[in-house]
């Protein structure tokens, strides 16, 4: 006696147009590609995406993982460049003089002025903006310029900052560089505070430390 070997029953998903023109998406029960083809075609359905279930999950599964693998190296990248960048403004800086503005400039890390907001991408245009708009409500005429990174913000500075406290300019300067943070999500930030030529005032913000350090050169 021979025994008839029927196929396994399958599930194919399917995207298929309707009798009126629109997008149908489900899964169909078919030994193979071909009847689930026909039988959605007997249903009035004309399939124009149909593929193994299974199958298809297995794809979009190694999609996801090679599309998280891809997320990890460029935030791992993104931290590796905030630190580096943050240690070429060490080096710079020295610890125990103002950051040269000059030669900051030389270097690429900063290239804007007084009278300007300066920026490479809208996003931190805008950001500039917004802070150049709140120290101007805050301390009319104090502010001249903005230059803005996601790791390094320059605030160009008339004498008037001269009316502001020690503890008033350092308050504000400390939540202006936690508001560059969290717009941009750095791991660590600088904030220069620059009268003329002169750095009167930098901030920095470490994220993995929470830390906020702050030094006075007025």
């Amino acid at each position: 006696m021979i025994r008839e070997v029927v196929p396994a029953m399958k599930t194919f998903y399917y995207k298929a147009y309707d009798g009126a023109g629109g997008k149908r998406t489900g899964t169909i029960e078919a030994r193979d590609r071909w009847t689930a083809d026909t039988e959605l075609r007997s249903d009035g359905l004309r399939p124009y995406f149909l593929h193994d279930y299974n199958v298809l999950k297995k794809v979009l599964r190694q999609k996801q993982k090679e599309r998280r693998r891809a997320i990890a190296i460029v935030g791992t990248a993104a931290v590796v460049l905030s630190l580096i960048f943050s240690s070429l403004i060490v080096r710079y800086a020295g610890r125990e003089r103002a950051p040269n503005i000059q030669e900051y400039r030389r270097s690429g890390l900063v290239a804007g002025g007084p009278g300007v907001i300066a920026a490479k991408t809208k996003e931190e245009r805008e950001f500039g903006l917004e802070m150049y708009q709140v120290w101007q409500s805050l301390y009319p005429d104090t502010i001249t310029g903005v230059e803005v990174s996601k790791l390094l913000m320059t605030v160009y500075v008339t004498r008037n900052i001269r009316r502001l406290s020690e503890n008033e300019l350092e308050m504000l300067a400390s939540n202006t560089v936690h508001a560059l943070q969290r717009r941009f999500q750095a791991s660590g930030c600088t904030l220069l505070i620059v009268r003329g030529d002169k750095t009167i005032l930098e901030v920095h913000y470490n994220t993995l430390t929470r830390s906020t350090r702050v030094k006075s050169y007025r």
